[in-house]
């Protein structure tokens, strides 16, 4: 699938050094946003991610909440499910190992299971969630790297989609 927003080839944190165990409150703050994605998934309308903002590093859940009021009059929107990295149904996630990163972060390795009409792939998508401590001792995702030649990252998609010009009637950002 292209998207736009693809930047180059993402960095392979996760080939050259070997997970180890994810500690606690990482695996916890991804757990819970597939247990809230999971259960809102087939909900018509906008995806209101009020609930889960203290999941996310501000500025990467203000993109986030920005990109899910856009619409196709708005000249972009969020065309695939983030937390998946597909168009397809997210049925659960598990999380594979931490892999140490720079400043004291972690890229989680998240395996998740995506697939259409109850049935998931037989291959997991594994997602690189970018977590950051906050000052509160939790764990914020601050970015989301996916797979491909070249893989893209959530954070580069967002921000060339709230950069297209509105070409429609409401001038929403």
């Amino acid at each position: 699938m292209a998207l736009p927003g693809l930047v180059g080839p993402a960095p392979l944190i996760a080939a050259q050094a070997r997970p180890m165990a994810c500690p606690a409150p990482v695996t916890a703050q991804i757990a819970g946003l597939y247990r809230w994605q999971v259960a809102r998934q087939n909900e018509r309308g906008p995806i209101d991610l009020s609930s889960q903002r203290s999941r996310f590093m501000p500025g990467l859940y203000d993109q986030l909440s920005k990109a899910y009021r856009m619409s196709p009059a708005d000249g972009g929107f969020v065309d695939f499910d983030v937390f998946s990295g597909t168009q397809a149904a997210t049925f659960g996630a598990t999380v594979v190992g931490c892999v140490p990163g720079k400043q004291g972060a972690l890229e989680a390795l998240v395996d998740v299971k995506a697939g259409l009409l109850n049935r998931a792939r037989e291959q997991p998508v594994r997602l690189g969630y970018q977590m950051r401590p906050a000052p509160d001792g939790d764990w914020r995702v601050a970015d989301i790297r996916y797979p491909g030649d070249p893989g893209f990252r959530l954070s580069s998609y967002l921000a060339d989609l709230l950069a297209t010009p509105s070409r429609g009637p409401t001038g929403r950002p």
